[in-house]
């Protein structure tokens, strides 16, 4: 009964709109996040070359690639404060989820000029989607389908062509869409759901 007087967080659309799309080029600013997964444009039913799908020109690509490392080596970095890991796994991203409540993302957008792109909500999203990436890059059959800016980038099943989008999941956790979800169970549900299809796309 208590839990209804919370004082909620700003939606995930809002915040993405305040805090990420002002820093995509001006004419191709988005409007919201995006749906968590989807069957992305070029799958014709055959595992993907994502190599060949790279649209970005090669030093930008390059460009694109450093900064998501960073960002991940940021975050465990910034991690160590919350739990000490020697690397990201599930165990940390259960830990930083758990961490991240209500009053400690309110915090950080009260304290988070838009205006500035190395403002903590940025930051902070940024590297939580970066963490969720490079979780699911390690797992056999996925891979990054990198944008720009960097944190337009998804992850994608070579396979099925489903296209994860990690930091628009990350915007989701730190707003009232997404702050009680549960991330390591999120991710696994996504991750079960797209073996699912595969198995019925094989006719097992």
């Amino acid at each position: 009964m208590f839990g209804l007087f919370k004082k909620k967080l700003p939606d995930c659309d809002e915040l993405f709109v305040k805090y990420l799309a002002r820093w995509y080029p001006e004419e191709e600013r988005p409007k919201m996040t995006r749906p968590d997964m989807y069957i992305i444009s070029g799958y014709e039913g055959k595992s993907l070359d994502l190599s060949s799908l790279q649209y970005l020109p090669d030093k930008l690509l390059e460009q694109t690639k450093e900064q998501i490392r960073t960002m991940a080596g940021a975050a465990l970095a910034d991690y160590q404060e919350i739990i000490k890991s020697d690397l990201l796994d599930f165990n940390v991203l259960d830990a930083v989820d758990k961490f991240y409540d209500r009053p400690k993302i309110a915090e950080i957008i009260k304290e988070s000029d838009p205006k500035d792109y190395f403002n903590l909500y940025f930051v902070t999203v940024c590297e939580f989607g970066a963490t969720l990436g490079y979780l699911y890059n390690e797992l056999e059959g996925y891979d990054w389908l990198y944008s720009f800016p960097y944190y337009h980038s998804i992850i994608v099943h070579r396979d099925t062509g489903f296209g994860i989008t990690v930091f628009d999941w990350a915007v989701k956790k730190f707003s009232e869409y997404g702050v009680d979800d549960g991330y390591v169970a999120k991710f696994h549900a996504a991750m079960n759901g797209i073996n699912e299809h595969q198995e019925k796309k094989n006719g097992l």
